[in-house]
């Protein structure tokens, strides 16, 4: 058995995408500009700025404290356990309290924010021989990883569901969705919900949002932190080998938990023009939704699309971050698995080769997932490349 320790200070300087932060970013021709000459015909910029300078800027800093314990059992049972603990601290943030009565232009920043990071890894391997015919071994490995924040500069809201402090970094935000208006009546009768573009109404078959502090109106006020992060809080893998005579078999599987994900509801919408510049015409149509949304004909109050639309401004409050799209992005994958026969070794010399090994194996075979939209593993980035399932065939020699 062995213990390990270490304390330290490590530095990030990678805190913004702003390479000279202290220096100033003013530019003379980007401002309001006034108009000079005969018939108006000269134009000259005015200044705008960009960025203040911030002479006091400085790197984040994280107290980052370890233990780890390494231990050997039965001769063949190698474990770690690692604990961890990070304080972070000077995490640039943009400030909330200065008023626009101050005339500046641009947002301010400064190193206030603070984070806690703290979680455990674990990691083991067994490797047995049982006897000549048989040996078998197995690997695996967790990671428990958890993060909040515990200083985030933010108006003194009197709703405390809205506060970052004590929530986990990267979790989502948004609405809480009860179902969908049965219809219009009902939609007119129920707290006003402001997310409608161009002043439309909801309607029957519209995502019906809780009034979470009682007000009456549906706004940012009813917005709370929703799921578990976006990043998952467990990862972890498990592999098993096993070798009888000549015949050998393997397995890694691998998976996450504890992790959320929202599905962009302006890349699925139907016969709405999407907003990404390289695509041309409608959104992508996800045939579960055409299967099942909310019609004259279906209404279903928990279909999986609510109302259809023709236009953005129509469908504009389907469209907001809620529980309605917010998934459970756990899963777990048979990453890769391999069966293989060697010859043996006299067959091997009687054929004037050393050895002769034939195999096959596969990538990313089955996922076990609650989600079954596209692969979880993309999270709420569904139309992106999906992974690959390969298939290998083949054939070693030595000569």
């Amino acid at each position: 058995m062995k213990i390990r320790a270490s304390y330290g200070l490590v530095g990030n300087d990678a805190i913004s995408d702003r390479r000279f932060f202290y220096a100033s970013d003013v530019n003379l021709d980007a401002g309001g500009y006034a108009v000079f000459g005969t018939n108006a015909a000269y134009a000259h910029g005015g200044v705008s700025i960009n960025n203040y300078p911030d002479p006091n800027v400085t790197w984040e800093t994280s107290k980052q404290a370890n233990i780890a314990l390494e231990l050997t059992m039965f001769k063949n049972l190698n474990i770690t356990a690692e604990f961890y603990n990070y304080n972070r601290y000077n995490i640039l943030q943009q400030r909330s309290y200065i008023p626009t009565t101050s005339g500046l232009e641009a947002p301010i920043y400064a190193n206030l924010g603070k984070a806690n990071s703290k979680g455990i890894d674990l990691s083991m391997d067994y490797k047995q021989n049982i006897n000549k015919s048989w040996t078998i071994s197995g690997r695996g490995n967790l990671t428990l990883a958890t993060d909040k924040y515990t200083y985030y500069e933010e108006p003194n809201y009197p709703e405390a569901y809205r506060h970052f402090v004590g929530q986990p970094i990267r979790e989502g935000y948004g609405l809480i969705a009860d179902r969908l208006f049965v219809d219009d009546a009902e939609a007119q009768s129920s707290p006003t919900q402001i997310f409608s573009a161009g002043g439309k109404a909801p309607r029957g078959g519209d995502i019906k949002y809780h009034d979470l502090n009682g007000d009456g109106i549906i706004d940012n006020r009813d917005q709370t932190f929703l799921g578990y992060p976006q990043v998952p809080e467990i990862v972890y893998g498990y592999g098993l080998s096993v070798q009888y005579k000549n015949f050998d078999l393997s397995a890694f599987f691998q998976g996450q938990a504890r992790v959320s994900f929202f599905i962009d509801p302006n890349q699925v919408s139907p016969f709405v023009p999407s907003q990404e510049a390289y695509v041309y015409g409608n959104t992508q149509l996800v045939k579960q939704f055409a299967d099942d949304h909310w019609s004259e004909g279906n209404q279903n109050l928990y279909a999986t699309y609510p109302r259809l639309g023709t236009t953005r401004s129509d469908i504009e409050n389907n469209l907001q971050a809620s529980t309605w799209w917010l998934r459970d992005g756990s899963f777990m994958r048979l990453k890769s698995a391999e069966v293989g026969f060697s010859l043996p070794a006299s067959v091997s010399k009687a054929l004037g080769i050393k050895s002769l090994r034939v195999y096959f194996n596969g990538l990313n075979l089955i996922t076990w997932s609650s989600f079954k939209l596209w692969d979880p593993e993309l999270g709420g980035n569904g139309f992106n490349y999906p992974i690959q399932k390969v298939y290998n065939i083949g054939v070693n020699v030595n000569l």
